[in-house]
């Protein structure tokens, strides 16, 4: 019985530090963003490259605000917000914003919900997918599943591409790969 407190209360409290670290991040400066934006087409209209790999280093401040640019543009009515702590060895924390509110869900599917999370960035052939280790639903530990019907019913709401948490993503023309330091991050094209 003691174990079970301890165990939730460590759970509790890693989801409160998540949530703090990650909503206590810059506010957001569209400049940034577009500072991102533009590296990242410059890459593309580079063409295909021979020989070594060249590098674009950006802050999690500019992932977080070329998000924020990419959210707003695609008029998005269910992900609100997405935001990113960057760490050693491709490993990220983050937080989601969903809001259902102008969709017909489920009774038992709150409205608007924040879900933070954590894990790896894994790259290959062009393409990438976020192993998640850690998910909390309003501060409760969520099983994976849980967020695998969330991206299924928001997919179908949406009539997006996404499936399920195990999805690989195309990465960006050119990029080959993806560095993390804290707070940092590097593509490799």
């Amino acid at each position: 019985m003691i174990r079970k407190r301890r165990a939730a209360v460590l759970i509790f409290c890693l989801a409160t530090a998540a949530a703090a670290a990650v909503q206590s991040l810059s506010p957001l400066s569209p400049a940034d963003g577009r500072r991102m934006e533009s590296a990242l087409e410059r890459m593309a209209k580079s063409g295909p490259r021979s020989g070594p790999l060249q590098r674009l280093d950006f802050t999690e401040n500019e992932l977080n605000a070329y998000i924020a640019l990419r959210i707003a543009r695609s008029k998005e009515d269910i992900l609100r917000d997405l935001r990113f702590k960057v760490y050693e060895e491709n490993r990220l924390e983050g937080w989601m914003d969903l809001d259902f509110s102008a969709h017909r869900i489920p009774s038992w599917i709150k409205k608007r919900m924040s879900l933070y999370f954590e894990g790896t960035v894994t790259v290959r052939d062009g393409r990438a997918r976020f192993d998640f280790r850690k998910i909390f639903l309003e501060k409760e530990a969520v099983p994976v599943m849980l967020l695998d019907m969330i991206i299924f019913v928001a997919s179908e709401l949406g009539k997006t591409d996404a499936k399920g948490v195990t999805d690989w993503h195309d990465l960006p023309y050119g990029i080959k790969d993806i560095l993390t330091s804290k707070g940092r991050f590097a593509l490799l094209y």
